[in-house]
């Protein structure tokens, strides 16, 4: 698999998360510059010690992702900061649910698309003209099984998550030719601790370990991968 992340800045969007530490992880054995976001300066500052970059190779950035000001000046930074942007990977988003359409308060509504459908429109817009600018980029985004298979009593989330799917094969549309690719993928119930927590009885061996999806990931950003645009990846395991 050819590596083409020399010298390239990789946006990482929650990167203090389950799934984002680990993509962080990931991305630390290229050779790119990463830009790490996440709420938490003291977290950020416990994944850069894990890490253990040079100061030239890695940024923290504290950021409000639902704030199209603070996103913005995110991105300027990180321009600033290392003179381009060329992959997003963004891992931003949560879960909510357990009532049906008819009991599901308008705030716990708003709640799921404002954190996993406006986060990925806000940075998709921010980084877009740097990659465009350059001739070459990459947007992966995180979406979830079920988007495209939803079940009863998460209507916020299923519709978040397949209007996560919808915007990137918008923004794939929109890049044709130029260098950039737009991709998303797809998960299903991935092996973190607070999964283990939540489902404690769970069969567990068919979770799918985020590491599994930060590989997939880095793929995406190889030479191999220049001709997938707008495709959705599905990292179901053996659920």
């Amino acid at each position: 698999m050819s590596d083409l992340l020399q010298d390239k800045v990789v946006l990482i969007g929650g990167a203090t998360g389950a799934l984002g530490s680990v993509v962080a992880h990931e991305f630390a054995q290229t050779e790119a510059h990463l830009a790490l976001t996440g709420t938490s300066q003291e977290q950020l500052e416990g994944l850069a010690e894990e890490l253990d970059l040079p100061d030239d190779r890695m940024l923290l950035s504290t950021v409000d992702a639902t704030d199209p000001e603070s996103v913005e000046r995110l991105v300027s930074t990180v321009v600033e900061c290392f003179g381009g942007l060329h992959v997003l990977l963004n891992t931003v988003g949560g879960w909510g649910g357990g009532k049906t359409v008819a009991e599901t308060p308008v705030e716990q509504w708003d709640k799921m698309l404002n954190l996993n459908l406006r986060t990925a429109f806000l940075i998709s817009r921010a980084v877009l003209p740097h990659m465009l600018e350059s001739g070459w980029g990459r947007i992966i985004h995180t979406s979830s099984k079920t988007g495209v298979q939803p079940r009863k009593k998460q209507v916020g989330y299923a519709v978040a998550k397949m209007g996560v799917i919808t915007l990137t094969e918008v923004i794939a549309e929109e890049v044709k030719g130029s260098g950039v690719t737009a991709n998303v993928v797809l998960p299903t119930i991935i092996d973190t601790p607070a999964n283990r927590r939540m489902m404690s009885s769970a069969d567990t061996g068919k979770w799918v370990p985020p590491q599994h999806i930060a590989a997939t990931m880095r793929f995406l950003c190889s030479e191999d991968a220049a001709s997938i645009n707008g495709d959705r990846i599905p990292v179901y395991g053996a659920v």
